[in-house]
């Protein structure tokens, strides 16, 4: 894929994250929340321009920068995410104002990362910041799922049919 096309991608699913973010949603047991994720990362390691080309070790360097602060922002998502029990067991989520702030903070902070990396003459792809986004989605979904876990262990709540015969 081209930069065009990894950018459109990445504004695709940052639109779609955001859109979905804000609004209540119901949150199952659901068993596939890590293939978005996951399948944003095989498509950014799949890219031969990851490192960029050159200073290797400052492109690096900036990519596990990138990581880190990935799976943080993501951390800071699950966390400021609303989640409740309605009456019927059934868990919610949406996201808050502090979510809003954390997607503002977070475009500033890898704004400044790639201002970073222009200033060292470090040539940042777009399958960097989509392997980034991968690691965000993964944490933010993660946790997310395992704060659930404590709203569906609930005394009452009726359990997935395949967890009966278990």
């Amino acid at each position: 894929m081209s930069e065009i096309v990894n950018g459109l991608v990445i504004i695709g699913v940052v639109a779609l994250i955001v859109l979905t973010q804000f609004k209540a949603r119901r949150i199952g047991d659901e068993r596939r929340w890590w293939v978005l994720p996951v399948v944003l990362g095989f498509v950014a390691l799949g890219k031969p321009d990851l490192l960029g080309e050159g200073q290797t070790a400052q492109a690096a360097t900036l990519l596990a920068v990138e990581l880190v602060l990935s799976l943080a922002m993501g951390a800071l998502f699950a966390r400021t995410t609303q989640v409740w029990r309605a009456d019927d067991g059934a868990v919610w989520s949406k996201g808050s104002r502090l979510t809003l702030a954390v997607w503002v903070g977070g475009i500033a902070v890898r704004a400044g990362l790639y201002g970073i990396g222009a200033a060292f003459g470090v040539h940042q792809s777009s399958a960097a910041l989509m392997l980034g986004l991968s690691a965000m989605l993964l944490a933010r979904a993660g946790l997310l799922q395992w704060r659930t876990r404590t709203y569906r262990e609930v005394v009452g709540y009726p359990r997935p049919a395949w967890k009966d015969h278990m």
